[in-house]
């Protein structure tokens, strides 16, 4: 299960409001599947008024029918599944009475949900919780396996037996165990990251997360290898430069940066993606990631990106930079990175994306001509300037984001929405903007695969857009 810490807060505050007398909530729920397993994505939580409560006693608790329909008709309004949650005054498991009320139950609300839906539920205890999923046409519940708390840090709570630590060579990982501890260093090698885009600011992201100990990324970037790129991207030499002209056989980034990888860690398991993000099969492979790098230029696979880390709860690390020149000489050189994830704003409450551009973007090339004389967007297809030192500068600024999320080093500091890096002043300063009331951001939160996401299923509509 995947909650945002604030609603995941709200559930222990409702279901200990009466201690020590039973209590409980609800939470209405989207699914994410993937090829490691699925996931149940908590979209909001609901309260049960005291008056819909029958009864309520230290050893039982009994939620009246009226609160069980006002339940399926949210339900059945907004497409999703259920979560029931209560608590329990002591460190007691499910009881046969639970088992009962919760199998009655789903029983009755699921003819009022998707059939794709989740029905779950939750159980509260002094000491900690305990969670199953009740699968469809099932007499029992299947235990969870984890629920992982996303808020400043990425928080695993295993529910059953916990995994053991990563091994790890000690005199490679030595320096890093002094600054995190051995639990920290396991926790940056169970991450699972996505990158999206291996260029100037993606790649040396890329190579900094294989050397911490990552062991499990997700590249994905369309292009082939270009002679400048060989100035910012990380892992291309210039013998790729010649075997390219050489043999007249196109290079794929995607593939060089992960060939690179390889060498630093043989150990690393790396899914290298020659395609766009905005194709839903690329998409798709990022649902399961626990962390994705958003370090691409184009605004449409922004957009992609940043619906899916508040669709599937999945925190996104924004990297951008620009840099003006006039003259031969840099006129202004800024860089920014956002984290995406619920209760912080997304890139279109900030502003960053711009819908004119993500249609020119989504046009054939000529049509995107046209366009740019009109005024509509500027330099879409106008190579800009770039330069090494700046990309790895917010490059690292972003990994150690990552290592917030992944560690909490930093603390009650690490509530970090955006930092604003200005090189030309030498000054790195924070910001904050409120998020929108009716963005994607709150519309797509929590629901999974229970609400489509703007993609294209065909990738020969992207080629036509070459």
């Amino acid at each position: 299960m995947r909650i945002a810490a604030s609603d995941f807060e709200e559930l222990r505050r409702l279901v200990f409001e009466h201690q020590p007398e039973e209590a409980g909530a609800f939470a209405l729920a989207g699914v994410s599947r993937h090829a490691t397993g699925s996931d149940i994505v908590v979209r909001r939580v609901i309260a049960v008024p005291p008056e819909l409560v029958d009864f309520r006693h230290e050893l039982r608790l009994e939620i009246s029918t009226c609160a069980v329909n006002g339940l399926a008709a949210l339900c059945e309004a907004n497409g999703l599944g259920a979560v029931l949650c209560h608590s329990h005054p002591t460190e007691t498991p499910y009881s046969p009475s639970d088992d009962h009320g919760e199998r009655r139950v789903f029983e009755a609300i699921r003819a009022f949900m998707p059939s794709n839906a989740p029905t779950a539920s939750l159980l509260f205890t002094p000491a900690g919780v305990s969670g199953r999923a009740w699968l469809r046409g099932a007499d029992t519940a299947v235990p969870l396996t984890e629920i992982t708390v996303v808020g400043r840090q990425l928080r695993r709570i295993p529910l059953l037996d916990a995994p053991g630590a990563l091994p790890y060579d000690v005199r490679v990982y030595d320096r890093q165990v002094r600054a995190f501890g051995k639990e920290g260093q396991s926790l940056i090698a169970r991450a699972k990251v996505g990158i999206v885009g291996v260029g100037g600011t993606g790649s040396p992201t890329a190579e900094q997360l294989v050397r911490l100990g990552v062991r499990d990324l997700v590249l994905v970037d369309p292009d082939q290898f270009e002679d400048s790129n060989l100035t910012r991207v990380y892992g291309t030499f210039s013998a790729t430069q010649w075997t390219r002209l050489w043999r007249r056989a196109p290079k794929r980034k995607v593939d060089l940066v992960a060939r690179h990888l390889r060498r630093i860690s043989p150990a690393v398991r790396i899914q290298a993606l020659a395609q766009n993000v905005v194709l839903t099969e690329a998409a798709e492979r990022l649902r399961d990631r626990d962390v994705v790098f958003l370090c691409t230029d184009d605004h449409w696979g922004r957009s992609v990106v940043n619906q899916l880390a508040y669709q599937y709860l999945i925190p996104a690390v924004n990297v951008g930079v620009a840099i003006r020149a006039e003259q031969g000489r840099i006129a202004q050189a800024v860089g920014v990175i956002d984290v995406l994830r619920p209760d912080l704003p997304c890139l279109w409450c900030k502003q960053f994306l711009n819908s004119e551009r993500i249609a020119a973007e989504s046009m054939p090339r000529r049509d995107r001509k046209s366009r740019e004389r009109e005024g509509y967007v500027q330099g879409i297809d106008t190579p800009t300037p770039a330069v090494i030192s700046i990309t790895t500068a917010l490059s690292g600024m972003a990994v150690s984001v990552f290592l917030q999320l992944v560690t909490d080093f930093m603390g009650d500091a690490g509530e970090v929405s955006r930092l604003n890096y200005d090189v030309l002043q030498g000054t790195v300063s924070r910001g904050r903007t409120p998020a929108a009331d009716r963005c994607v951001c709150r519309r797509a939160r929590g629901f999974g695969d229970l609400k489509p996401m703007q993609t294209v299923a065909d990738a020969n509509v992207l080629r036509a857009l070459e």
